[in-house]
């Protein structure tokens, strides 16, 4: 079974002095929604994995995950994600700010 990609952006100004993240899913017609299941905020997400046969009767691994994003792209375009994650950071760079755009891809 393939997957969507993730792609999760992070980003730092100093302001609001602090880390944020989004996390893009890019388009599939594969989208896995027995798994993974989008907030309706649009800020959250929830990952649930059924546990595997082969781990016996006492299978403690973790099945469950959720994380809590400052957004949340789902079938978003270049330009949205540009417009959400780094518009901001971009146009205070050019006005002489540090800033972070950093992501990292998941396939």
């Amino acid at each position: 079974m393939q997957v969507s990609s993730f792609t999760f952006f992070f980003s730092l100004l100093r302001e609001p002095k602090r880390v944020q993240v989004f996390v893009r899913i890019k388009p599939s017609a594969n989208f896995p929604q027995d798994m993974i299941k989008l907030g309706s905020d649009n800020k959250s997400i929830f990952i649930s994995i059924q546990k595997s046969p082969r781990g016996g009767a006492v299978n403690n691994t973790q099945t469950d995950w959720s994380f809590k994003l400052d957004g949340l792209l789902h079938n978003a375009s270049q330009e949205q994600v540009y417009e959400t994650v780094a518009k901001k950071l971009v146009a205070k760079a050019l006005q002489g700010y540090n800033g972070d755009c950093l992501l990292f891809l998941l396939f």
